[in-house]
């Protein structure tokens, strides 16, 4: 697997894109019915495919990110090759502003899941706009 798996509640929203990634794969209602009585381990398999599916194209169309704590605030804007940064934090009772850009190191999509793992929110980029103007 390469992200994580979606749990019940997350699969039971996207039923009807599990139920065409089924189809798409050639399992029919009744084929579904029988694996996740009889193949247990092989049923487990389609559904991380089919969370790695979901997981993949969010990410694609992942734009902005953002992790907000006590003092520090972080915002970032996720291009194709580079993702940028804006930091805030506050000291002495004054805020400052910290920016810095760099290349993805590896996959985008896996950097981007292990930001959001680590404590960052998939945003709308305002937050980043607005310290960016």
């Amino acid at each position: 697997m390469k992200y994580a798996r979606l749990d019940k509640e997350e699969l039971e929203k996207l039923s009807e894109d599990f139920i065409n990634f089924l189809v798409v794969n050639g399992i029919t209602a009744e084929d579904w019915e029988k694996i996740k009585i009889t193949e247990t381990d092989n049923a487990n398999k389609i559904i991380d495919q089919f969370s790695d599916v979901v997981w993949e194209g969010a990410l694609r169309k992942t734009k902005y990110l953002d992790k907000i704590e006590n003092d520090v605030s972080y915002f970032f804007k996720c291009d194709e090759h580079i993702i940028h940064l804006c930091r805030i934090s506050k000291h002495n009772g004054k805020s400052i502003v910290q920016t810095a850009s760099k290349p993805f190191k590896k996959n985008r999509e896996e950097e981007l899941f292990e930001m959001i793992s680590n404590g960052c929110e998939i945003s709308d980029g305002t937050n980043y706009a607005s310290v960016n103007t």
